[in-house]
């Protein structure tokens, strides 16, 4: 189904494809385990394979472990202006958008940048 208005853009994953659906899951599942270089890498995948509203939506979510990725590099400016961008990239989106809490992983990825170590959240822990 091609979503063209980021706002419609539904909060569960019902209607991503199994294909999406599995690649989600894999992300989840490598930022849980700290592997934000292989997160990144699947968010870019699911990125450059989408033509409609969720295309922008990847390349934020890739954008914001490609800041965690840069500051685990110690390239501290490099890290905090790609977070910045993804802040603008996702503003559009709603809060919670195909499973994912945006603030969460928005302000993990903020406090990840400061700290240089912690959690990557794509949900609020509890939720």
């Amino acid at each position: 189904m091609a979503i063209m208005d980021p706002t419609l853009i539904p909060a569960d994953r019902s209607h991503l494809d199994d294909d999406e659906r599995h690649q989600m899951i894999r992300l989840e599942l490598l930022a849980d385990q700290g592997k934000f270089d292989d997160a990144q890498e699947v968010a870019e995948d699911l990125w450059l394979e989408s033509t409609d509203a969720h295309k922008r939506l990847y390349q934020g979510i890739s954008n914001a472990f490609t800041a965690v990725v840069a500051r685990q590099s110690r390239q501290l400016r490099g890290a905090r202006q790609i977070s910045e961008q993804t802040r603008v990239m996702l503003a559009p989106y709603p809060r919670r958008v195909i499973g994912i809490e945006l603030d969460a992983l928005l302000e993990s990825t903020a406090e990840f940048i400061v700290r240089g170590e912690g959690p990557i959240l794509l949900r609020r822990q509890g939720s």
